[in-house]
């Protein structure tokens, strides 16, 4: 029983096919991991009129089981925390200060490991 060259060579030829696939399937390529500054900025736009800007980040866990939902909402809740407290150092004497911020845009970064939150607030006037 003897084989042909031609047999031998697409013998081979699929087992270079496949170790070759096998081979990359297990190095995938490698994937850079994002990194952002939190915190929040703010821009004063007149007595008691504010926009914050924050970016928050992730929890830990949420990151490393690449869980996609809880990486959004951990991170946008972080964010939200920044202004919140921010908030509470520019607005000290106003009780319902949370109540008058208004969300305007909403941004996720690598996939959702950061999020980034542009909120309003504005005192509005005293009625007479």
């Amino acid at each position: 029983m003897s084989f042909g060259l031609d047999f031998v060579l697409s013998r081979l030829f699929i087992l270079l096919f496949a170790g070759s696939f096998l081979f990359s399937s297990c190095f995938r390529t490698h994937k850079e991991r994002l990194h952002m500054e939190t915190g929040v900025t703010v821009n004063t736009l007149g007595p008691h009129k504010y926009e914050f800007h924050a970016v928050g980040k992730a929890s830990t866990v949420s990151v490393e089981e690449q869980d996609f939902f809880k990486m959004k909402k951990s991170s946008c809740e972080a964010a939200k925390l920044q202004v919140t407290q921010r908030l509470d150092e520019l607005e000290p004497n106003q009780k319902h200060r949370l109540f008058f911020l208004e969300q305007k845009a909403q941004t996720y970064f690598g996939d959702g490991e950061y999020c980034e939150l542009t909120y309003i607030y504005e005192l509005p006037a005293a009625k007479k």
